[in-house]
């Protein structure tokens, strides 16, 4: 591909905040020339506003337009409910595709998009997988530093004091997608997958917190979705995993993946800070090359892993686009999102019937 990376964004919330600053980044390194031709959000003024902003050309509220305008990759940064049409429309027309998690409602929905994908570059936005912590502690594990793996503690409490105000919206609606596990909880589960192997089966216990929030309008609307997940997971090697994801409990923020082997324990905390040691030894600091960039210095508007980690990523993945390849090693493939999917699933089964152990299949 001689011209540049042509590249449509579905949705306008993540992508004004994290993920128009991060391509602006990405179009000025060697190999990364891209165009950002169109962007769809919910509200069309506000599509129009971002578009003039960052000079996109095209901008509406009416997604299927953005496919006219041939995109060589199409991001999707929408509602859970609108994955699959969107990513199915992509795929069909040729366009190499980046999903945000969950990319779908269920398993039989991933396993669709899984199949129509094959031989695309189709992936999920798990960019976690590029933090140079993680890739090390993964080096480390298969290096066997701490020998068999035994245990892990995997938590991703976000301390957000805010979200007990926020508004009704699709996230607090489970028939859309909405909730922690899928949101948080994806993350925690590729993860836990990509450093350990595949997940068996799941117990779990999935709680609305805030049962009730107010519209657009002020009406009082009921919460469906969870927003405090707890699992307990076993792994196809034998080896259990606790997971604790939530965003509405204050002051208890816990950000920490924990692997402990039969010789020693590795320890990754809030995706900085990689510490590691055999058994009766303290745990000493890990050296780790390459550092997270700095969203604020890159213009975007939040702030945390998620947002510093989209940056090289992206980058990759446009690079890839450019040559024309289907695949971006370490990245998140849509076979990667149908296991997570199974797990989710299995967990939101296990919770309706009191925390039953539920096997990932």
């Amino acid at each position: 591909m001689t011209r540049p990376v042509r590249i449509a964004l579905f949705g306008n919330s993540f992508a004004e905040k994290v993920l128009l600053p991060a391509l602006n980044h990405v179009g000025s390194q060697d190999g990364a020339a891209l165009e950002v031709v169109g962007i769809a959000g919910r509200d069309g003024d506000k599509a129009a506003a971002t578009a003039q902003a960052w000079k996109i050309p095209r901008a509406t509220d009416n997604w299927p337009e953005l496919f006219d305008l041939e995109p060589d990759l199409s991001i999707i940064a929408t509602p859970v409910d609108l994955h699959f049409d969107m990513v199915q429309n992509a795929l069909e027309l040729g366009s190499a595709v980046l999903c945000e998690k969950p990319f779908a409602l269920d398993v039989a929905q991933a396993e669709e998009l899984a199949q129509l994908a094959q031989g695309r570059l189709a992936l999920i936005d798990h960019q976690l997988r590029w933090n140079p912590y993680r890739r090390k502690l993964r080096e480390l594990l298969q290096d066997s530093f701490i020998g068999e793996i035994l245990h892990a503690r995997c938590d991703m409490v976000l301390d957000s004091p805010a979200f007990l105000r926020r508004p009704h919206s699709w996230w607090f609606d489970e028939a859309r997608g909405g909730g922690v596990l899928g949101a948080l909880g994806s993350h925690v589960i590729d993860g836990i997958q990509w450093l350990l192997g595949p997940v068996s089966a799941v117990s779990a216990r999935l709680t609305t917190c805030v049962k009730e929030r107010p519209d657009g309008a002020g009406v009082p609307r009921a919460v469906t979705a969870d927003d405090l997940a707890e699992l307990w997971l076993e792994l196809e090697s034998g080896a259990r995993v606790s997971l604790t994801t939530s965003v509405c409990l204050p002051g208890a923020a816990r950000w920490l993946t924990e692997i402990s082997g039969s010789r020693g324990t590795l320890r990754l905390g809030m995706e900085d800070e990689l510490l590691g040691g055999v058994h009766g030894e303290e745990l000493e600091a890990i050296e780790v090359e390459g550092v997270l960039p700095d969203p604020g210095a890159l213009g975007m508007k939040a702030s945390g892993p998620f947002s510093a980690l989209s940056p090289p990523y992206l980058l990759d993945i446009v690079r890839a686009v450019a040559a024309g390849r289907t695949e971006v090693p370490e990245a998140a493939t849509f076979e990667d999102g149908v296991a997570c999917m199974r797990v989710l699933e299995a967990a939101r089964r296990s919770s309706r019937h009191g925390g039953a152990l539920v096997a990932c299949r």
